[in-house]
């Protein structure tokens, strides 16, 4: 059996703090690594976060090596399968991506663009500049391909250099390690996007003052978190799926995202919010599987059976499209520029 990772005292990520509370300690419920993981809230900020934390020469031994976005193979969104005139129409109209051919864009598929707006809108970033793109925490390349199939010139950074090697499939540009401890040139990229890495980074104030230093006059920084001031976590506490012990360090609201950016000189220009189904229902499990009574047993059975599970789902399908307009979804996406620019 693998020995129990072992934790270390830090100080708050955030503001520096030494002193924090902590409110619960749990285990990894996704992926089985060996512990219990405490969650903490800094008493100067109220920055959420693992203290002690998972020792630094030790952060590699939370990822098994199934870990999810490193088990994938790049492979192009959904979204781009078809290359549908109505995709490529709203790409050039709405997003700026006047490259993109649109020649063969007949009326039907301008009425069926609408349709597609929200999701397009979700899965590309505007263009910008030279088109000059940077993933941290790129994983396999996935979305770096989805974005060179649109003309943008990519590159990535990825701690993981099983990942690493696949994403280079892609781009030869792969910078490997922690965004924190790289140098790149100054500048040197129009869109920087971070999906999902910045809770997984020990130095995330360092990390996220690097990538503005590398975003050009102009450019746009997109980070995107599990929002832990949503719905699920005011419900399920210590069983939200969006903790992920170990691997999540820091958990963020909006208020303290905001003030992580205004520490590194950006600014937060947007922010969206939103939830699925899915990451509901997994905090549910978790939920329930934690009890080991007959009603629990019964509960779970239900709900991962076919009919018990199918119904959950579209109930939440129409409760959480309120979960955006409130800013309480499952996950933020924040637009960050530097400070001072529009």
């Amino acid at each position: 059996m693998t020995a129990a990772l072992e934790l270390e005292a830090i100080v708050c990520p955030l503001c520096g703090a030494p002193r924090a509370t902590e409110l619960c300690a749990e285990r990894d419920l996704a992926l089985g690594v060996p512990g219990r993981f405490p969650l903490a809230r800094c008493e100067a900020c109220g920055l959420l976060y693992q203290n002690p934390r998972v020792r630094r020469d030790q952060l590699d031994r939370m990822y098994p090596a199934d870990y999810p976005p490193h088990a994938r193979d790049p492979d192009l969104g959904r979204v781009l399968h078809d290359r549908s005139p109505a995709v490529r129409w709203l790409l050039a109209g709405t997003l700026g991506y006047a490259h993109v051919e649109t020649r063969d864009v007949g009326a039907l598929d301008r009425l069926r663009a609408p349709l597609r707006r929200r999701r397009v809108r979700k899965n590309f970033p505007p263009w910008l500049g030279r088109g000059r793109l940077l993933d941290v925490g790129c994983a396999t390349g996935r979305f770096l391909q989805q974005m060179a199939s649109v003309g943008w010139r990519v590159s990535g950074i990825e701690l993981d250099p099983v990942a690493a090697a696949k994403a280079r499939t892609v781009t030869p540009d792969i910078a490997i390690g922690d965004p924190a401890e790289l140098t790149l040139p100054a500048k040197s990229f129009d869109v920087v996007t971070a999906f999902h890495v910045v809770e997984h980074l020990p130095d995330p104030a360092t990390a996220l003052r690097n990538m503005l230093a590398w975003l050009a006059p102009g450019g746009l920084l997109i980070v995107e978190v599990p929002n832990v001031g949503g719905w699920g976590g005011a419900t399920f506490g210590r069983f939200w799926s969006g903790l992920d012990f170990p691997r999540h360090l820091i958990h963020f609201t909006p208020a303290t995202m905001r003030a992580l950016v205004e520490r590194c000189g950006g600014r937060v220009v947007d922010e969206w919010h939103w939830s699925k189904p899915r990451w509901i229902i997994r905090s549910v499990r978790f939920w329930l599987a934690a009890r080991s009574t007959a009603p629990a047993r019964i509960a779970l059975a239900a709900l991962d059976s076919r009919l018990g599970g199918g119904l959950v789902k579209l109930v939440l399908e129409v409760v959480l499209k309120a979960a955006g307009p409130a800013r309480r979804g499952e996950v933020a996406r924040y637009f960050i520029r530097h400070a001072g620019t529009g």
